[in-house]
């Protein structure tokens, strides 16, 4: 059976509206629009080819992309993150002994066993969407790049984008998958969309080699290494694929470095010897292998990064026996997170050896909570939902149902999710 990779443009509260775009490998595209999906991924298709509905036998698709929904931005004040690997954006509810309850702009009222918990950041609505993408005639592709819905390499060069203004916090990040072999090099920070100009700026670069952060500055030594991963390969991941994110903060010359959502690296310094920090707005994704290699980037993004728990989210996790508090400058307890109360400011009692009669701590003073115990692998789930401008679920099924995502979670149990507020649907095999 052919692979089946759906790229779906679906209108507010329906899924047969808008054009949809059906690949079937060599056998070529299919332009129409989704009436639904079955319980066994039987996707059914109007096509303009065609005067009935073709249905496609669903196993192998590889994913489903929504169009994008400028209107929905997410403000939840909180991200929580389970053990599953789930990032949830989410206003918070209560939580006692067992469960907490928390409210989702995506799904309504939800709740969650307390031990499927691995972290609560707080303030992370502070994090404003720059720019999501690629869309097509943004970039500046030259002769080595086109748009597929995707920047997607066909030989060694560049595709350059000058973004209008960066802030001084800032996060970027993207997603890159490849065959053949890998060599893509992503630069940021630059002044200059002339890859061969001398010009202060960052880069990552990914290869056989291994995963390198680099500093390429105008000041003394042109190249200086600020963090490499010479046993980060591509035969370590069990796909070719990975997902990079990088937090710069350029009022103190640091940035964090998280790959496919592990960080590797939370305190990475620029040094003052190699000059004035980069304070370019132009972005680079360079392919450096052969014609015969082709890589696909997607899933572009940049935010803001909110200063008001910069500090208190580089913190590593040093105690899994007891839950762990973090403040806004960082200051760390170790104790027993005893309740939230819900409220326009919610109340957190968190008890430590030190405070054994602890008053309700404000949340808006809280940077993060990591939860106590040692959280087992989870069973892997076979479909990924990405949710429009943040957010990740997996679940073990799901249909599509009159502009409806009806998905089953091995945690939340039943999930009902607006079309519009979907970004993805991934197939893991």
């Amino acid at each position: 059976m052919r692979k089946v990779i759906i790229i779906a443009t679906l209108a507010f509260c329906t899924c047969n509206a808008g054009a949809e775009e059906v690949s079937l490998g060599a056998a070529g595209k299919i332009t129409g629009s989704i009436v639904s999906v079955g319980e066994e991924n039987q996707i059914a298709l109007k096509s303009p080819l065609s005067p009935d509905t073709l249905v496609f036998q669903g196993d192998q698709f590889e994913s489903i992309v929504f169009d994008k929904n400028a209107d929905f931005k997410s403000t939840a004040a909180n991200m929580l993150y389970l053990d599953n690997a789930d990032v949830l954006p989410v206003t918070l509810g209560k939580l006692d002994d067992q469960t907490l309850s928390f409210e989702t702009s995506w799904a309504g009222n939800l709740q969650v066993k307390r031990a499927h918990v691995d972290s609560l950041h707080f303030g992370t609505s502070d994090n404003r969407v720059i720019y999501q993408g690629p869309n097509d005639k943004e970039w500046d592709l030259g002769k080595t790049w086109k748009y597929d819905n995707a920047l997607v390499s066909m030989g060694y060069g560049a595709a350059t984008r000058r973004f209008e203004k960066l802030p001084d916090r800032y996060i970027v990040g993207f997603n890159a998958q490849w065959t053949g072999n890998v060599g893509i090099k992503m630069v940021f920070a630059s002044s200059s969309v002339n890859m061969n100009e001398s010009t202060d700026c960052y880069f990552l670069q990914f290869n056989n080699g291994g995963l390198e952060l680099k500093r390429q500055s105008t000041h003394g030594a042109k190249f200086t290494t600020l963090a490499a991963f010479n046993d980060f390969t591509p035969e370590q991941l069990d796909s070719s694929e990975i997902d990079v994110e990088i937090r710069i903060d350029s009022t103190n010359r640091q940035m964090q470095l998280a790959v496919n959502g592990k960080q590797l690296r939370s305190n990475i310094i620029d040094p003052e010897e190699t000059g004035p920090v980069p304070t370019g707005t132009v972005i680079s994704f360079i392919c450096t292998s052969g014609q015969e290699d082709k890589h696909t980037i997607k899933n572009i993004r940049l935010t803001t990064w909110g200063s008001s728990t910069t500090e208190a989210r580089s913190e590593k996790r040093t105690d899994t026996k007891q839950d762990v508090l973090f403040d806004l400058e960082s200051n760390r307890s170790s104790g027993v997170l005893k309740s939230i109360t819900p409220g326009k400011e919610p109340q957190i009692l968190f008890e430590n050896p030190h405070d054994p009669s602890p008053r309700p701590i404000p949340a808006s003073k809280v940077g993060i909570i990591y939860f106590s115990g040692d959280k087992e692998q989870a069973a892997k789930s076979p479909y990924i939902i990405k949710l429009q401008d943040v957010g990740t679920l997996h679940v073990d099924s799901f249909r599509i149902v009159d502009g409806v995502l009806i998905a089953t979670h091995p945690l939340l149990g039943e999930l009902r999710i607006a079309c519009p507020l979907v970004a993805e649907i991934i197939h893991q095999k």
